[in-house]
């Protein structure tokens, strides 16, 4: 054969063996939410922001609707379902769904539980409508010649890979062998996408028989939610590993770029090479940044430490008089508040400021600083802190309060409580911002 036919034929062969582009949107989670109808309000703004980015497929990481809070039946379950589904049908392009903990755990919080009715009701009503799991809880999908493999991750429930009992958030014996010989039987698929709701791989020990048998197919992604904010883990033996933070659930009050807005994803894949990924803004539809985990794994440790001040007051009222627990006398008059579990839990310089209501406190101050009380304080790395992580910060010792300010009893017993704005930030490269509202309620002493 003349060698330019020759030639001809290997670019033939070359150009219908190259995968095509592949476009997946993202949606993530609706619940824990506040309010239910506001979570699905954002869930349609995202459909309709999707559908004018006209992706080939659209991937949902799970928490789609609610199985324990105001839901007293199968009926209440059902209704939310419907309500959901009828949302998510609007889109322009198929979509698949993992299964995840607010769709199935039943009530009271034991981890293995054997309740498996809400599982149930998912199934049942996921049959019913015909969506693309046909009444499973793992399965596959095909389009285009790529595959997506949607694994459940709660087949152990009440189990979570952050809180709680996180060894015991693992994939099955049974689970794993279907993987095995889903993987195999697709083996020669463009390209693979694995959905699962709880990003396992935080107790590598739960994931790393996964990864080892992923990396052995042409796997491109692993794709969770779970956690309300994005999150990107990088990539591991050519595998990418992302989070993709909440579409209606709570979020925390961080800035846009640190998990602080609802957000959607695209993603174009050629092969198993990620041609482009892009985080929106729900709201805005401007495009944000995917977190880096370390930037990620900062916020959620400042976030703990905002958490826990809650417990630095606890205020009664007694004849029209503020008072709280002593360390030596049961009972003294609270004329002062102040904030010991202020602390810097991260690696880098943070600056904290406290705001406040001048009505109810006068005269706040930073202990042991001259710098203004209206001002911004800074603590070094570690200052203040006995323990940090991503799940848990804490002191071994109760330390003295960084921040102290003067009670207005009777403005305070008009109120019926203290609230305080603390708002934290930092900077990685970016500057980043989390703040949270702190309420110390004032509640009857209890008569012996």
């Amino acid at each position: 054969m003349h060698r330019k036919n020759l030639c001809l034929i290997s670019l033939f062969f070359l150009l219908t063996s190259c995968s095509n582009d592949l476009t997946i949107g993202i949606i993530g989670d609706q619940f824990g939410a506040i309010n239910a109808d506001s979570s699905y309000a954002v869930l349609n703004l995202a459909v309709d922001k999707m559908n004018t980015r006209k992706p080939d497929i659209v991937l949902h990481v799970g928490d789609l609707v609610e199985s324990i809070q105001n839901i007293n039946s199968v009926d209440d379950y059902n209704l939310r379902f419907d309500q959901a589904v009828k949302i998510m049908n609007r889109l322009q392009a198929p979509w698949l769904l993992a299964i995840g903990d607010h769709d199935v755990d039943p009530p009271f919080y034991e981890a293995l539980s054997t309740d498996r009715s809400r599982e149930n009701w998912f199934l049942e009503q996921s049959n019913s409508y015909g969506l693309a799991n046909k009444g499973k809880l793992f399965y596959s999908y095909d389009i285009e010649g790529y595959h997506f493999t949607v694994l459940y991750s709660l087949e152990n429930l009440h189990t979570d890979p952050r809180w709680g009992s996180i060894f015991l958030n693992q994939i099955s014996a049974e689970q794993m062998n279907w993987l095995a010989n889903d993987l195999e039987e697709n083996k020669n698929a463009s390209g693979i996408i694995v959905l699962v709701h709880h990003p396992h791989w935080y107790v590598w020990q739960n994931w790393s028989k996964v990864h080892d048998l992923l990396k052995q197919y042409p796997v491109a992604v692993v794709i969770a939610g779970h956690y309300h904010y994005d999150q990107d883990d990088g990539e591991l033996d050519g595998i990418r590993y992302l989070t993709i933070g909440a579409t209606g659930g709570v979020l925390k009050t961080a800035d846009a770029n640190s998990g602080g807005s609802p957000q959607y994803a695209l993603m174009t894949l050629n092969g198993r090479k990620i041609q482009s990924l892009q985080l929106r803004d729900v709201r805005t539809d401007n495009e944000i940044e995917l977190t880096p985990r370390q930037s990620m794994d900062r916020i959620q440790a400042l976030s703990c430490m905002l958490g826990n001040l809650y417990q630095d007051e606890t205020i009664y009222s007694q004849k029209n008089d503020l008072v709280t627990s002593g360390d030596k006398i049961k009972w003294q008059h609270l004329d002062m508040i102040g904030l010991e579990s202020l602390c810097n839990p991260i690696d880098l310089p943070i600056q904290i400021k406290v705001g406040y209501d001048p009505n109810i406190l006068f005269e706040p101050k930073w202990t042991d600083s001259d710098i203004n009380s209206d001002c911004e304080i800074t603590l070094k790395p570690g200052e203040r802190t006995g323990w940090a992580n991503y799940s848990s910060v804490g002191q071994w010792f109760k330390p003295q309060p960084l921040w102290t300010a003067k009670v207005n009893t009777k403005n305070v017993l008009a109120s019926q409580s203290i609230t305080l704005d603390i708002s934290v930030r930092f900077n990685d490269g970016r500057e980043r911002t989390i703040s949270n509202k702190i309420s110390f309620p004032v509640m009857e002493k209890l008569k012996k």
